[in-house]
């Protein structure tokens, strides 16, 4: 199995938001930054299907990457921020389908450390590649990128 997580873009601060967290969104620069960040990602997916958090910032990020990666896209309660420890999500991943997540910190980091052991700091808008069967310390960390070394990547 390939497995790839995509952290959410840059979002409004929750200092200056209001309403529930679940409801923030990406800021206007964060889409962009996001947007960007997907399409210099695009060579890198070898997915079939995105699977995403419900909450807006994540679902927002992942509504990019499907239109851009044509990719389905499926919204999952587990991945919503703090839903469940990580060897609960990682129970739920199928080991012969391809995925891109998207989802939040520090579950997604918390996913990795669990299924590769490696203990990493996944950037907003940042992608973890990761290969193998999807169950405790079975996978193999593959890339790690911030959204500055997927654009210079793609710039060759």
């Amino acid at each position: 199995m390939r497995l790839t997580l995509l952290r959410h873009g840059p979002a409004v601060d929750r200092e200056k938001w209001s309403g529930d967290d679940a409801e923030r969104p990406l800021t206007e620069a964060g889409t962009e930054l996001t947007t960007e960040t997907i399409k210099a990602a695009r060579d890198l997916i070898k997915a079939v299907e995105i699977w995403t958090s419900p909450w807006v910032r994540a679902r927002q990020t992942a509504e990019l990457a499907s239109s851009l990666w044509k990719l389905p896209l499926r919204e999952v309660e587990w991945l919503a921020g703090e839903a469940m420890p990580a060897a609960e999500r990682a129970a739920r991943l199928q080991p012969h389908t391809d995925v891109v997540l998207v989802g939040h910190e520090p579950d997604l980091s918390d996913l990795v450390r669990f299924l590769c052991g490696a203990k990493i700091e996944l950037k907003k808008a940042g992608l973890v590649m990761l290969k193998g069967t999807p169950r405790q310390g079975e996978m193999a960390l593959r890339s790690l990128l911030t959204p500055k070394q997927m654009m210079e990547l793609a710039d060759g």
